[in-house]
């Protein structure tokens, strides 16, 4: 069956801040994400973007993947060309759902980057009603993308999770990184809502502590005061000064704070989750490449331990099988970390497309369903280039780049006319082998 591929990458729910928040420039980055699910597409198939591919990279996808370009339908909402973001307003604009109505049929499926309450009237006035139709009319998926109710959940059901609080208040979150500082000397306090690390803070007593998965980080004395924590956030963290009421469709600020395990790797694993009788299947995992925050992958995890590896697929799975039972149906993205003590403990999960989703994809068609085994996948997402044409040439005309071998480069995502940079994925034998075809890429697009 065709089906309609939604990038709706942005929602305030994934940014607990409004999207007209956003900078031009980050702006412009979601916006090219936003076109990372066209590595989904099929002949037949039709996308919803914030933006049209560019030209250039439309012709390098399609013949890439050996699509018929007549054979696919591309939509974006009215508005600027260089995006719009698909909330409500846009998304359920009138001229665009007469678009919508005259591309697909009765027969087709949804794929959305996230199934939020938007999607799911989006669906219903499209005549497209999966069975957990209701269950995403109802706001479901909120849950499972909220940090604070992952605690709850996984903490009741015994999956291992850093010790910690969630926290309402300025202040109650102020005592809690003081209480739990001394467990480690360092504490992450995470925005509710948030994607990629973007909003956390961290406190750490350790000025040698790189700060991953934050963007911002304070060097505290080993027993600070809560004055001065509670100073520290109100320059850097988004949470209310004390508990009140709320007016009708605004929820509490809520922090979850958590103790931090420094020098830890950060890992992930995807799934999906079918409509029953089918059981969740493992999709894909590996290392997240954070620098501090997430800038990409490393697929399959590279010198992993076989019993930590073992533990975070075992427990993924597990999940899995909760959230399905509660309604759930579609990808899943499992965020864990291995402590230096061989620990494994999940820190949150995604009930959504995620950004390893069309790496997969890529590297399933490129290389085969099983290329996990044969091969290490390296993406990032921050690759100077100026002119994509005449990086894609040169890509193509280097035998050890040109994605026809054992060994290759490919662009997934072209943000060069609006940031200067592009997403990409890289291949080889072995992560040594895909660490040196890396590098080639990079002085290969440094050099244009």
């Amino acid at each position: 069956m065709p089906q309609l591929v939604l990038g709706n990458v942005t929602s305030e729910y994934m940014f607990a801040s409004p999207l007209t928040g956003f900078s031009r420039k980050e702006a412009h980055k979601q916006h090219a994400i936003s076109t990372r699910t066209a590595w989904l597409l099929e002949d037949g198939d039709a996308m919803l973007a914030h933006r049209r591919l560019t030209p250039d990279f439309r012709d390098y996808l399609v013949s890439l993947l050996g699509l018929d370009p007549e054979a696919l339908t591309f939509l974006t909402p009215d508005g600027p060309d260089e995006g719009t973001f698909l909330d409500a307003r846009t998304a359920l604009a009138e001229p665009l759902l007469e678009r919508l109505r005259g591309t697909v049929g009765p027969d087709w499926t949804l794929t959305p980057y996230l199934y939020d309450r938007t999607v799911a009237v989006l669906a219903d006035r499209l005549g497209l009603n999966p069975a957990a139709a209701a269950f995403f009319a109802q706001g479901g998926s909120d849950f499972f993308n909220s940090k604070s109710f992952f605690r709850a959940w996984a903490t009741g059901t015994g999956v291992p999770v850093a010790r910690g609080e969630v926290c309402r208040s300025r202040g109650a979150t102020a005592r809690a990184v003081r209480e739990l500082l001394p467990h480690t000397g360092s504490v992450i306090v995470k925005q509710d809502f948030s994607a990629s690390g973007y909003g956390n803070v961290l406190f750490t007593t350790d000025a040698d502590v790189p700060s991953i998965g934050a963007s911002a980080r304070h060097v505290m004395d080993p027993d600070p005061s809560l004055g001065d924590i509670e100073a520290r956030l109100a320059a850097s963290f988004p949470v209310v000064e004390e508990v009140r009421d709320f007016p009708a469709g605004l929820r509490p600020s809520e922090a979850v704070v958590e103790v931090y395990h420094p020098h830890s790797r950060t890992l992930y694993s995807e799934l999906f989750l079918p409509d029953p009788p089918g059981e969740p299947l493992l999709l894909d995992h590996g290392d997240m490449r954070m620098e501090p925050v997430w800038n990409g992958f490393a697929i399959p995890p590279v010198s992993l331990p076989a019993a930590a590896e073992q533990r975070m697929l075992d427990v993924s799975l597990a999940m899995a099988r909760t959230i399905r039972q509660l309604g759930y149906r579609g990808h899943l993205n499992c965020d864990s970390i291995v402590t230096p003590t061989g620990e494994v403990l999940f820190s949150e999960v995604n009930a959504r497309v995620g950004g390893c989703t069309h790496v997969h994809a890529a590297a399933r068609r490129l290389l085969g369903d099983d290329y996990q085994r044969s091969h290490t996948v390296l993406t990032r997402n921050d690759l100077p280039v100026q002119d994509f044409a005449k990086l894609a040439w040169a890509i193509d005309h280097d035998p050890r780049l040109s994605p026809d071998g054992d060994s290759g480069a490919v662009i997934l995502v072209d943000d060069s006319p609006y940031n200067n940079t592009a997403e990409y994925l890289v291949y080889d034998r072995g992560p040594e082998a895909a660490e040196e075809t890396e590098h080639l890429l990079r002085q290969t697009a440094t050099a244009l």
